[in-house]
C-alpha cells in the first residue's frame, strides 16, 4: 500500500465496474493508493522543480597557512597518468600511471588500497600496499609494508620492511643508515 496524500484520483486508476453506475463519478481516493503487484508507481507530479542556492561560503584552500599538509586521493574508478610531488599522505585506490615523489622536507605516507594499482616508482617515508604495483618503491631510511592483498613488482628499497603474505616479486634493499653504521647495536 502506498500513500500520496491530496493528489486526487490519478488518471490510470479505474475503480472496479461494479462499484460505480452508469453516469456517475467514481468515489475519490482520499490518502492512500493501491497499486496492484507488477505496475509501477506513478511519477511524482511536484508543482516545482527544487533548484539548490549556491552558498557563498570561503574556504582556505592552502593548508600551508596552518602548517598543515595537505592530503590527496586517487578514487576507486579513477585513473590518473602522470607524476605527483606530495607534501602530505596519499591513498590510491584507483589506477595511477606515473610516479608519486616525496616533496623536499616533507615526510610522506602512502596508501595503495586493495583496489589500487600503481605503474611507476613511489618515493616516501611510509608506504603501505594492499593492491598491485610494478615499479620502484623506495622508502629510504622509512618503513614499506605490504599486505597479504598486495602483489609487487620491481624493487624495494627499504630501511625497515614488514612483508604479511604479499605475492612478492621484487629485489629487496635495505637503505643504508645515515650514520653509516651497519644498524647493529654494539
Amino acid at each position: 500500500m502506498n500513500t500520496y496524500a491530496d493528489q486526487g484520483n490519478p488518471s490510470w486508476v479505474n475503480p472496479p465496474d461494479d462499484t460505480v453506475a452508469a453516469g456517475e463519478n467514481p468515489p475519490a481516493i482520499a490518502t492512500s493508493l493501491e497499486v496492484p503487484v507488477g505496475n509501477a508507481l506513478p511519477p511524482l507530479q511536484s508543482a516545482s522543480i527544487p533548484v539548490l542556492q549556491p552558498l557563498n561560503v570561503s574556504v582556505e584552500t592552502s593548508h600551508q597557512a596552518e602548517g598543515l599538509p595537505g592530503r590527496s586521493m586517487l578514487a576507486d574508478g579513477m585513473h590518473f597518468v602522470g607524476n605527483a610531488v606530495l607534501r602530505g599522505p596519499c591513498s590510491i585506490a584507483g589506477l595511477l600511471e606515473g610516479n608519486l615523489l616525496q616533496d623536499q622536507g616533507a615526510e610522506v605516507s602512502v596508501v595503495v588500497t586493495e583496489t589500487g594499482r600503481v605503474k611507476g616508482d613511489i618515493t616516501a617515508q611510509k608506504i603501505s600496499v594492499m593492491g598491485q604495483t610494478n615499479g620502484i618503491l623506495d622508502a629510504g631510511q622509512g618503513e614499506v609494508s605490504l599486505h597479504d592483498t598486495a602483489r609487487v613488482q620491481g624493487l624495494v628499497r627499504y630501511g625497515r620492511i614488514q612483508v604479511n603474505g604479499a605475492d612478492l616479486n621484487a629485489t629487496l634493499e635495505r637503505a643504508n643508515p645515515p650514520d653509516g653504521s651497519s644498524g647493529q647495536q654494539h
